[in-house]
């Protein structure tokens, strides 16, 4: 199902019972984000926030958050029942991934409505909350597209980063050269040269799930219009050659220098593993050279982190990065993936594998595959691949595998050190997270093989299985026999 706009997924919220419309006064300082967490907490509904405090008469009056916190919102989005099981959540982003849609380009769109330049460009007059209580500032920058080109290819690419308002023509972003837009940017730097930025805020919420997701082929706008069932409509920008959704509600459009005498100070965040990230120091910085919007828009946002119990909606999407993984180890030719998933709270960094086993060696295969792929930039710090009996969905089958199947001894755990990693993570050395420095995190990567160990000795009297039959299994004649005398037993 495709959603014209913000405003038809908001409507399909409310007729389902997924909206909540917060008519109350509320403070964009810390209030907003302190409702949001309890609501995420208590696994409540979207938010929409009508009544924001120094924002009655600004340019924007109204926020929207937590539009997919859960998984049945994540399935509407999707065109899926709501009760899709988030395993079929995987495969339905899998196959949409191999079915590209072109986007097409339109002549105008409702985010023309309104176009500012110069003295009229104010980032303060949209109601930008301050989202954590030790937040630098106040983050535009946290359920948006980040859109930017190739300077050779000039091929687009749309991702998710985070930018803090340092000025009312300013975001600093936190920019890591191991993803696309940092590529890009390492291109205009060898230039001397600014690179074209666009961000777009609001709009269909599967374009927020390909932002989020390290795709591999097909750019996210195709791949959305896959997810959507039809094109992405796209408009060209006002400043520069990049092109937006002609639906979306607010585009910021500028300019990111690679002039460290441009940079503004950025930081700390509340960021994805719950704690907070990325010290406050000069990072490249957006130049804000054009606005434009849709009359009367609504900003969109989100509140970032998670730790046990507390998810954020990002939570709830991990289905589009298990199946970029899962897409990935299949184009090396790695056989018998059975499913993929990534733990919720843990975000992309712990991923589970279910394979059906067919040589010695296969887990390690499965893991080579994710190490050495450009996902691997925050995702697969740690790996644990399993047998078919165990689904790993399930938290105790996993644990259980876990307790059960691997022997440290005979090389069920594997180290793979010194590898780029998040530098975000906070059990990562400070000297080892300069960005500047090194381009990203370091990681020691962790291969946990959970699946039976074929060096293990044959037990014959077992008809000759390495591993016993399970004792708490019952054989079918007694199933059948408690079965019809079930009711004698007093039950």
């Amino acid at each position: 199902m495709a959603f014209k706009d913000l405003r038809e997924w908001i409507d399909k919220l409310e007729k389902e019972g997924e909206l909540k419309r917060i008519k109350a006064e509320v403070n964009w300082d810390k209030e907003i984000g302190a409702i949001t967490r309890r609501v995420l907490n208590e696994k409540g509904p979207a938010l929409l926030f009508e009544n924001i405090k120094d924002h009655k008469t600004t340019r924007c009056t109204k926020l929207f958050t937590n539009g997919v916190g859960s998984y049945s919102r994540v399935a509407m989005a999707l065109g899926l029942p709501k009760d899709t099981h988030p395993r079929n959540i995987t495969r339905h982003f899998k196959e949409k991934f191999g079915q590209p849609v072109k986007p097409v380009i339109v002549e105008k769109g409702p985010v023309k409505e309104n176009i500012l330049r110069g003295s009229d460009i104010n980032l303060f007059e949209f109601p930008v909350p301050k989202w954590h209580h030790l937040d630098g500032g106040r983050y535009i920058d946290t359920c948006c597209s980040v859109i930017t080109r190739d300077c050779d290819t000039g091929k687009i690419n749309a991702g998710t980063y985070r930018g803090m308002i340092a000025a009312k023509d300013k975001i600093p972003v936190l920019l890591a050269s191991t993803q696309h837009w940092g590529h890009h940017f390492a291109k205009y730097k060898d230039m001397g040269k600014p690179m074209p930025i666009a961000v777009v805020y609001g709009w269909d919420p599967t374009l927020f799930f390909l932002s989020s997701t390290p795709v591999r082929k097909g750019s996210e706008y195709e791949l959305t219009g896959s997810l959507r069932g039809e094109p992405v409509e796209l408009v060209k920008c006002e400043t520069n050659d990049l092109v937006v959704p002609a639906w979306a509600e607010i585009v910021v459009e500028g300019t990111i220098s690679p002039d460290p005498t441009t940079f503004e100070m950025e930081g700390p965040f509340g960021e994805y593993p719950g704690y907070y990230g990325g010290m406050r120091s000069p990072k490249p910085t957006i130049k804000v050279e054009c606005i434009t919007h849709r009359n009367d828009p609504i900003f969109r946002g989100t509140l970032v982190g998670s730790s046990p119990g507390k998810p954020d909606e990002s939570s709830y999407f991990t289905s589009s990065f298990a199946a970029v993984a899962w897409e990935t180890m299949e184009s090396v030719d790695v056989p018998g993936i059975l499913d993929v998933w990534f733990s919720p709270i843990v975000a992309s960094t712990n991923l589970r594998v279910r394979i059906k086993k067919m040589y010695r060696g296969h887990a390690k295969q499965v893991a080579n595959a994710l190490w050495g792929a450009g996902l691997a930039n925050y995702a697969a710090k740690h790996v644990i691949v399993v047998d078919d009996d165990i689904d790993i969905h399930d938290d105790a089958a996993v644990d259980w595998a876990i307790a059960y199947r691997v022997n440290a001894a005979m090389d069920d755990i594997i180290f793979f050190p010194g590898t780029f990693g998040s530098m975000l993570d906070p059990s990562v050395p400070l000297d080892k997270r300069d960005v500047s420095k090194y381009g990203q995190g370091k990681w020691t990567r962790v291969l946990v093989d959970a699946t039976k160990n074929w060096e293990l000795e044959k037990q014959a009297q077992y008809g000759g299985d390495i591993y016993p039959p399970l004792a708490t299994d019952i054989t079918p004649e007694e199933e059948e026999l408690i079965a019809k005398r079930w009711k004698e037993y007093g039950f």
